[in-house]
């Protein structure tokens, strides 16, 4: 690797690691409870698809995930309060899972955190600055999305 790239290498993963940690630090403290980040990214996932009646394996996909990896998972956001399972009229072997008092609880702090980041993270620069800052970040995005979409 030359100098660039280990910066550039350093800055992706330090920045990614430091999201991660200030994330479930901020939703802890804001909720004082124990809940890891990829527990609130699947509350969230669940929230935002509670309307359209979710099912494990529904959200296994919506998360590319594979779906013992969401049982696993589901169940133990269920042990913690956070979901419940309930029955599918439809189909009784399936089951479909919704957020609890505790859960919504969670979903909301999730996004006001990620509202007062973006808020925090645009006072930081300038107009014509951002406007650079967005269109790296989207040739990132698209960067990734195109490695990611390869191996499926």
């Amino acid at each position: 690797m030359d100098d660039f790239e280990k910066s550039l290498n350093d800055l992706l993963v330090g920045t990614f690691n430091s999201i991660l940690k200030y994330e479930e630090t901020s939703i802890k403290n804001e909720l004082n409870t124990l809940v890891t980040i990829a527990e609130a990214h699947m509350i969230d996932a669940v929230g935002k698809q509670e309307d359209k009646k979710i099912s494990v394996s529904n959200l296994a996909s919506l998360l590319n995930l594979a779906v013992p990896t969401v049982t696993v998972a589901a169940k133990k956001l269920e042990n913690k309060g956070f979901i419940k399972k309930v029955p599918c009229d439809k189909d009784g072997r399936r089951t479909i899972i919704s957020l609890t008092d505790a859960g919504k609880k969670i979903e909301k702090a999730h996004n006001i955190f990620h509202v007062r980041m973006v808020r925090d993270i645009s006072r930081k620069f300038i107009e014509s600055e951002k406007e650079q800052l967005l269109k790296a970040i989207a040739a990132l995005m698209e960067f990734f999305k195109e490695k990611a979409e390869a191996f499926t």
